[in-house]
């Protein structure tokens, strides 16, 4: 007997798990980032991945294409080089040998793992439950199948009075089928956690001829070829020619048992940057155990805007970008003709807000726990305003004093400030002055939440985050340390200029040292192998004076520092809510050339981030979106100023230009943005409203089109004086550091007085 020969193991960079949004949204986006390897994804259904919403709405009533189903074209993937294996499953992983085993008998050989193979619908376990015309709606194929028996279908009933029953029970109504919905619970849509809006959906189904039965479930299923009739366990007898079972859903996960892949409940469990326990496996989706931030806890969702953003994310981090899942999450259902949108956590309340009518269509209701946003139901609602909810929720905003603002249907959001944001440059020995304006903001009672810095920023930033709200002393005494005794010498020009001359040749103690000096490293250290003047590995010992490392995840201050990656010429984000930060991610941003050494991280060397950006706002806008906050930015270097007059001059003005603050605004962009957004909205008038108003509910479009509050921007800006000598940035005397402190608290004090509260004088919207 000839034995089959097995196929050829097969080796790919990049491997795909699962034929949904997660993965398809993962492809596009590893290509979309410079992926330029292999690409490989897997899919058990015969057909390219496609959108699942549609099949309890549009698909099932027969009025949407098939084509629309499709996340992308099929010409999609051979155009960008992304091979798909359809009707394929995985049957095993091995993270050891990074091998995944399939239903064909292939064995796949990966670099990076993502596993997106989403959910199964729940059985029902009741007696009877094999019979012909019990059905779960989970795929195109489940779709197909309902929508031809209800076609000669007169009864029908739902097993299930969640989102996604009630929408199919919606659209079998549409069919002009007779619908009972039966839930175990005691209301409909039990995850709204409010009785007002079950009890509205709850009169919803019943105007459109929906019997709704709660507190009971199934207890028989009775039938000779087919299912004839439902027995519940209060003793009701249901006749009926199709049942839709649509009870929960279970992670598609059996395949990684014993693969040594974390699990808990059967999902996969994953970090914030969405790795498994194996460094080199990411997972997404439905079927990941992922860590919250927003909410301080693990959690899973099940929707496809969760899909989307966790694909697109694992795919940047497959790439190295080290980026956290920190999204609020959506939840779009349409329940026949309403649609409406589920922010955040639900089950997190203990007060109730709304806002407008249910009845008028136009509805939001705030879920808060001791005053702070945790969910938000929209029904009908502007897009502008449930993006600025969105913020709020995400920012953990204290409304206490403005609920009257949440109550008032026609108060805009955007007077809730969400974060509070300070920006600081690099600029050596200037950093004083950042100091002394972090003690005007602390005497003006402005704290922030996010404090984002490059170089010598960034070691004021450190200070800060780790000694959040009282940051002033810390900053005083490190500067303090920084000092190098003046010589007593006649006129005030004589003494800078002796100090920045012994600086030059010795150093600051604790911050660089010359490599010239004594003691030498052996042939090592020789001239002709330096790769820079001076060693800056004193200025860790005194980072650590002042930062308790092991506290920065958790304190209330955000610190976001960027670095220039030497190989790759990119500036890299370090987050204090995503990396273990040390000294050297510190003495990495302030690393620049020729006068300091890179510095080395986990096997990759950093230059000083100003090298490509001395800008760290755009590192907020980021990681932490531009919505709703309110910044305040220390400029060290003056954007204007005269001619200069010598090649001193020059090279100190040089320096200005290359590391100054600017917020960039392309106008040009923005006009593009507004030009779509005007022609999305003319597309929208010119359709069915009922259809535009479905249109509008989208996360996407939300997100999109919908306006976030504005940025508001205060600067304090150091403007210098004309006899300013070009040594100032490495002036560490006595003297220069006293200055610098005092003139930036000067004037920090004299743009916050006319405000006379916390909230930003002068603004802007980049």
């Amino acid at each position: 007997m000839l034995q089959r020969t097995p196929p050829a193991p097969l080796a790919v960079d990049f491997l795909l798990i699962g034929g949904g949004l997660a993965s398809a949204t993962a492809a596009e986006t590893l290509r979309r980032e410079g992926a330029v390897g292999s690409i490989l994804l897997l899919s058990a259904e015969a057909v390219p991945p496609y959108y699942r919403p549609p099949l309890s709405k549009e698909y099932l009533l027969g009025t949407g294409a098939e084509a629309g189903l499709f996340v992308y074209p099929p010409n999609f993937y051979g155009e960008h080089d992304i091979e798909l294996s359809l009707s394929v499953r995985a049957t095993a992983v091995d993270p050891a040998q990074r091998t995944v085993t399939t239903s064909d008998g292939r064995q796949i050989h990966y670099g990076k793992l993502l596993i997106a193979t989403g959910a199964i619908p729940k059985r029902c376990d009741a007696p009877g439950a094999a019979l012909p015309g019990i059905y779960h709606l989970r795929t195109k194929t489940d779709c197909e199948a309902i929508r031809a028996v209800a076609a000669s279908g007169m009864r029908a009933v739902v097993l299930g009075g969640s989102f996604l029953g009630m929408e199919i029970a919606m659209s079998l109504a549409d069919l002009g089928l007779n619908v009972t919905v039966i839930e175990y619970g005691g209301a409909i849509l039990p995850h709204l956690e409010a009785s007002i809006l079950s009890d509205f959906f709850w009169q919803h189904a019943r105007d459109r001829g929906i019997s709704v039965v709660t507190n009971d479930t199934v207890a028989v299923f009775h039938g000779v070829d087919k299912v004839q009739e439902i027995e519940t366990v209060a003793g009701r007898r249901l006749p009926c020619d199709l049942v839709v079972v649509s009870i929960g859903v279970a992670p598609a996960t059996e395949f990684l048992r014993g693969s040594g892949i974390d699990l808990h409940e059967g999902r996969i469990i994953v970090d914030e940057l969405l790795r498994t326990s194996d460094p080199n496996i990411f997972a997404a989706g439905d079927v990941t155990s992922f860590y919250d931030p927003i909410f301080a806890r693990r959690r899973h969702i099940e929707h496809w805007d969760n899909a989307i953003k966790q694909g697109r994310l694992a795919a940047k981090n497959m790439l190295g970008r080290r980026l956290r899942y920190d999204e609020v999450s959506y939840f779009f259902c349409q329940i026949g003709d309403i649609g409406f949108n589920v922010l955040g956590a639900t089950e997190e309340a203990n007060e109730w807000i709304s806002r407008g009518s249910l009845t008028e269509s136009s509805f939001a209701l705030f879920y808060l726990n001791d005053d702070v946003p945790r969910a938000l139901f929209s029904l009908g609602r502007p897009a502008d305003e449930t993006r600025l909810a969105e913020g709020l929720i995400r920012y953990r905003v204290n409304l206490l004093d403005a609920k009257d603002v949440l109550r008032d249907h026609h108060a805009s959001l955007n007077q809730i400030p969400t974060q509070t944001v300070l920006i600081l440059q690099g600029g050596g020995a200037l950093g004083a002055f950042e100091c002394g304006v972090v003690k005007a903001m602390e005497e003006s009672c402005i704290f922030p939440d996010v404090v984002a810095g490059i170089s010598i920023g960034a070691v004021n930033g450190a200070i800060i985050a780790a000694n959040p709200r009282n940051a002033t002393h810390a900053l005083e005494a490190f500067w303090k340390d920084l000092e190098v005794i003046t010589p007593c010498l006649p006129f005030v020009e004589m003494r800078h200029a002796a100090a920045a001359a012994n600086v030059l040749t010795f150093g600051v103690p604790q911050f660089f040292k010359p490599r010239w000096l004594p003691p030498f490293d052996g042939l090592s250290d020789v001239p002709w192998n330096w790769n820079s003047y001076y060693d800056a590995s004193p200025l860790k010992q005194l980072i650590s004076k002042y930062v308790d490392f092991t506290t920065l995840k958790t304190s209330p201050v955000r610190l976001l520092i960027g670095a220039v990656n030497v190989t790759s010429g990119e500036l890299e984000i370090f987050d204090s809510y995503v990396d273990e930060l040390t000294p050297d991610h510190i003495l990495a941003s302030g690393s620049l050339p020729p006068g300091f050494p890179w510095t080395v991280i986990n096997g990759k060397a950093y230059w000083d981030g100003g090298i490509v950006s001395n800008s760290p706002l755009d590192i907020v806008i980021d990681r932490c979106g531009p919505d709703g906050k309110r910044v305040f930015i220390v400029d060290l270097f003056a954007g204007e100023s005269p001619l200069p007059n010598n090649l001193v001059e020059i090279m100190a003005r040089r320096d200005e230009i290359v590391y100054s603050e600017r917020v960039r605004s392309d106008l040009r962009v923005r006009e593009i943005v507004d030009a779509y957004r005007h022609l999305i909205d003319g597309i929208l008038n010119q359709i069915d409203p009922s259809e535009a108003s479905k249109i509008k509910h989208w996360p996407s479009y939300i997100q999109l089109m919908g306006n976030g509050a504005p940025m508001n921007i205060t600067r304090f800006i150091r403007q210098g004086s004309a006899s300013e000598p070009s040594s100032r940035d490495y002036d560490f005397s006595d003297i220069a550091i006293r200055h610098n402190l005092s003139e930036g608290y000067a004037l920090a004090k004299r743009v916050l007085v006319p405000s006379k509260s916390p909230r930003p004088v002068t603004s802007e919207s980049p």
